[in-house]
């Protein structure tokens, strides 16, 4: 059953909390417009590198990186191939730089976890798990195009020539070194071993549930996705321990002793 928490996520946008970059709105030039290109004022070192990042968002989420050419790119934001040069040293540079500063941030990392949070009375900082994954689907939802743009360069990294296959090979462990270190309120039973495969499951079903919703407009993602909570965090094992607003200071004032870290160094 649906937190009613969540239910106001369903029903007004305007209550999701803002995402940050995923706001900001692409410069690059619609060259399938037919329009001519205007030249603009001089940019700064800084705006023309996010312009650039911009446009390669934009052709890596429909063509990859195999059929993406850095002619490409020049002709998105108006300048001649060799220009680009100025900015960026290769092809597969600028493959890292998107990766490196398009999905994964740090801005990411803060949105997914500012709202899964709670201090309790004795001013312990804990986190609910069910709550971060809702967390991502609702960042995703507001970059749409970088989601497509994960999802069609790792389906190409599969191949081991790929230049990110790395980076997506060792992507799930890196993350979850990081969701690891953070002290999660957890029902009884879960140790770190049943937690990692827990997590496991959540992050694969949210991949395949994304993978879906681009290519079915008609697949509500949020709405899946509240779903496969029931399923993944039932409420006759999960109550209280899936958002925030569940936190009852006069029922439980320390909630440290039902945390992972608290049972793992027990």
């Amino acid at each position: 059953m649906t937190l009613a928490a969540w239910e106001r996520f369903l029903d007004d946008q305007d209550s999701w909390p803002a995402a940050s970059r995923a706001t900001e709105q692409t410069t690059a030039r619609d060259t399938t417009s037919a329009t001519t290109f205007v030249k603009r004022k001089r940019m700064s070192p800084e705006e023309r590198h996010l312009q650039i990042m911009q446009a390669a968002v934009k052709v890596l989420a429909v063509k990859g990186f195999w059929g993406m050419s850095l002619q490409d790119i020049a002709d998105e934001i108006g300048i001649t191939e060799a220009a680009l040069y100025h900015y960026i040293n290769s092809k597969n540079d600028l493959l890292y730089a998107v990766l490196s500063e398009g999905y994964d941030t740090p801005d990411a990392d803060e949105y997914n976890a500012s709202t899964a949070l709670v201090t309790d009375t004795d001013g312990h900082r804990v986190y609910y798990f069910p709550r971060y994954c809702l967390n991502i689907v609702l960042y995703n939802l507001q970059r749409p195009e970088m989601v497509q743009l994960f999802s069609m360069l790792n389906g190409e990294a599969l191949n081991p020539e790929h230049p990110a296959h790395d980076f997506f090979i060792g992507r799930h462990l890196r993350n979850w070194e990081q969701v690891g270190s953070m002290d999660w309120v957890l029902p009884e039973g879960y140790d770190e071993e049943r937690f990692y495969h827990l997590y496991t499951l959540a992050m694969s079903a949210m991949d395949g549930l994304q993978y879906r919703w681009l290519a079915d407009h008609s697949v509500n993602l949020l709405e899946e996705w509240l779903a496969f909570c029931d399923e993944m965090f039932p409420e006759a094992q999960w109550a209280g321990f899936r958002d925030p607003s569940e936190y009852d200071p006069s029922a439980v004032p320390c909630l440290r002793p039902l945390t992972l870290q608290a049972r793992e160094s027990a």
